[in-house]
């Protein structure tokens, strides 16, 4: 066949789904295997978001508006004034999913070989996306022994060069469940006037916090309204991650302006998505409130496993609902793929995340691993019955090298 671009030979794998042909190996064999690789949860859709959307559109689905239809962008502009954020709807476009909005933000504001500042680990993704846009990650490194703890702001300063064009982190941070403090987010947002940068803010988890933590918006500061870029979805907050509708909010209308060159490429976000987005959006509180209870049990039951396993360390997530956790284990990609290769127990397996992906430092991440609570209880024993065993018979395993570490 013709040669392949020397670029999709080298592109990063996701590694929440380059093990998928394996567990689909492990089916085959008639192997259960739970699925805590990809945050997918399996709470139901809010009741009624659904009804009479076929009605709406019997004879053909049309083309929307580039940047999104104006009662989605309106419902969106509604629902981040629960967080006291106002916005209008200039201020907001309509991506195919968070993922798009920001590939499109990050081609919209850097060029070829630009710089990004990250703190790590950060969602694994962003290293497939800069890759896309030709721009190059400066990682900032977190330890998971001091409870991946923010950088901080001279870390920050420090890491800023003349190719630098932005910093861009989630929040809550996707994997290791850390919440941005007032106090970080004002020092970031003074470190980004000072140097005239974008501060790119993926609010994805937004609606899950646990415990006395808070979530800050990064819209709800003044003097930076040129500056900060907000990257949103509805696929966690509401479990519609086929849905595939995103957000781009930012009162830089400038930048919103030429981000919607590249929408009007792509035409158009999906008409049935924005639908379902709009009814979602109008939802009351009482949705997410009983969302978040039910995620706090699942951890506090994956917390009090994990106790239970030596060589075993985590931090306890804040938000989000993942947790990024080291093992005593040689190389965590050798061991996700192991589990669905090599190993079952009482005829299932459990599918994870190997940790080296959401690292744009080389080496970080080898016996780490992000597991997504997302799963009922019934469903979480077993992976952790699994889990448990497979730490047990790995031949890989570094448990007689190592002290067991558990923080909360």
């Amino acid at each position: 066949m013709p040669k392949l671009s020397a670029r999709v030979e080298s592109t990063f794998a996701s590694p929440f789904r380059k093990f998928l042909p394996l567990a689909q190996q492990a089916k085959a064999r008639g192997t259960q295997v739970v699925h805590l690789n990809i945050g997918q949860p399996d709470f139901l859709m809010p009741p009624d978001t659904l009804d009479g959307i076929g009605d709406l559109y019997q004879k053909f689905i049309p083309y929307g508006e580039a940047e999104g239809q104006m009662p989605l962008r309106q419902a969106w502009c509604q629902y981040y004034e629960k967080f006291g954020v106002t916005l209008d709807t200039e201020e907001l476009i309509i991506t195919c999913g968070a993922s798009e909005g920001i590939y499109f933000t990050l081609m919209a504001i850097a060029d070829l070989n630009d710089q990004i500042i990250v703190p790590e680990p950060f969602y694994a993704n962003y290293n497939g996306f800069c890759q896309m846009a030709g721009v190059e990650i400066v990682p900032l490194f977190s330890s998971i022994d001091d409870g991946f703890p923010i950088p901080g702001i001279s870390a920050f300063e420090e890491a800023i060069g003349p190719r630098t064009k932005a910093i861009l982190l989630s929040n809550p941070n996707n994997p290791s469940g850390k919440v941005y403090n007032r106090q970080m987010l004002l020092d970031l947002v003074g470190l980004v006037r000072k140097h005239d940068l974008y501060l790119l803010v993926d609010e994805a988890y937004s609606e899950f916090i646990y415990e006395d933590f808070e979530f800050i918006p990064a819209l709800s500061f003044a003097g930076v309204e040129k500056n900060v870029v907000v990257i949103d979805s509805i696929s966690k907050r509401f479990n519609a991650c086929g849905v595939r509708v995103g957000a781009i909010a930012s009162r830089n209308t400038e930048l919103l302006q030429n981000i919607a060159k590249y929408s009007r490429l792509r035409l158009s976000p999906p008409m049935l998505g924005q639908t379902f987005a709009t009814r979602a959006l109008q939802l009351s509180n009482t949705y997410h409130q009983e969302l978040r209870k039910d995620f706090a049990e699942r951890r506090a039951y994956i917390l009090h496993r994990l106790d239970g396993m030596e060589g075993v360390l985590y931090h306890a997530p804040e938000g989000a609902f993942y947790l990024f956790v080291r093992l005593p284990i040689d190389d965590s990609d050798r061991f996700c793929a192991w589990l669905l290769t090599d190993f079952a127990h009482d005829g299932r397996t459990v599918m994870l995340s190997p940790g080296t992906g959401f690292y744009a430092t080389p080496g970080k991440g080898k016996n780490e691993v992000r597991i997504a609570y997302i799963l009922e209880k019934p469903a979480l024993e077993i992976a952790m019955d699994c889990l448990e065993h497979a730490l047990n018979v790995y031949p890989g395993s570094t448990k007689n090298t190592s002290l067991s570490a558990v923080s909360v």
